[in-house]
């Protein structure tokens, strides 16, 4: 890692990230663009729906391709802090999982090949690889940008409480893995693919109560318990999000289903409101102290 952190060294690393999400973007952008490439069944993205769906996602992607640049360059140390929290931590809801579920998701495409839904058998496992590749390079990217450019993360300690926020957000993620786990002991069994990936959310949506619960001890290491918040309530917003959005598309999702997305969407914002308020309260003991202990005059 130090050898990765090092300056020269960050900007193949963003470049690296680039490289990962052209396939997948030059895809999107010929499927908006109306080309057929990769399609088996005439006409399966051609309506209003799927465009606007390729579009989006193609609008995504070029972001990411911001975001990568970004993280790796030192002009990216002198933007605005919101303008890249906001889309990295969507990223990281969506991107996450499918890193850490990449064995699953290639288990499956070596078990039971990746054709089928009207795409040839190499579109699926290309823009999954282009997933895995830029959600591993921007999060290593993130990680090290955020190490320079907010220290009382990696290096400082909490004060001490999560506020109402983040009760209720621990509650709604523990209900939310506990229904993902439910319906998928009491559904159709998924493929192992889809199977890991889902794994991952819940875990991580616990590992988000984790963290909160770390934070309610005064002197805790801020890394692990902000990186297990960071992580869990990402995934609970973006997955329910896009859920929300897949059922617009036409995706079936139930009443059941719709109250996970609820739960999963508020949960999530309430985490990272906990989170926010955690390291804004933090910040501010750290400046209280270092101004007591600073020289007066006479």
């Amino acid at each position: 890692m130090n050898s990765i952190a090092s300056p020269r060294l960050r900007p193949v690393l963003g470049y690296v990230a680039v490289l990962g999400i052209l396939p997948y973007l030059s895809l999107k952008l010929a499927w908006t663009a109306g080309s057929e490439v990769g399609v088996t069944t005439p006409g399966l993205l051609h309506s209003a729906e799927m465009r606007a769906a390729n579009g989006f996602t193609a609008v995504l992607d070029l972001v990411a391709v911001v975001l990568a640049l970004a993280l790796t360059h030192r002009w990216g140390l002198r933007l605005p802090a919101w303008p890249m929290l906001v889309p990295l931590w969507v990223g990281t809801g969506l991107l996450l999982p499918i890193a850490l579920g990449a064995p699953a998701i290639a288990a499956q495409f070596a078990g039971s090949g990746a054709g089928g839904m009207g795409l040839a058998a190499w579109v699926t496992p290309l823009v999954y690889t282009s997933f895995v590749w830029q959600g591993v390079a921007l999060l290593t990217a993130f990680v090290l940008y955020a190490r320079a450019r907010w220290t009382v993360v990696f290096a400082g300690t909490g004060t001490g409480g999560v506020g109402v926020a983040g009760g209720a957000g621990a509650v709604l993620a523990v209900l939310v893995a506990v229904g993902t786990v439910a319906r998928l002991a009491d559904g159709e069994a998924p493929r192992v693919g889809t199977l890991g990936i889902e794994a991952v959310e819940v875990v991580l949506a616990l590992g988000a109560v984790a963290g909160i619960v770390a934070l309610r001890r005064p002197g805790r290491r801020l890394r692990g318990p902000v990186l297990l918040l960071w992580a869990g309530s990402a995934v609970l917003a973006a997955q329910a999000f896009w859920a929300g959005v897949s059922a617009v598309l036409g995706v079936p999702l139930d009443r059941v289903g719709w109250l996970l997305v609820a739960a999963g969407g508020c949960g999530g914002l309430l985490l990272a409101v906990a989170l926010l308020a955690h390291l804004g309260a933090t910040t501010r003991a750290g400046r209280a102290v270092r101004g007591s202990l600073a020289p007066h005059a006479p």
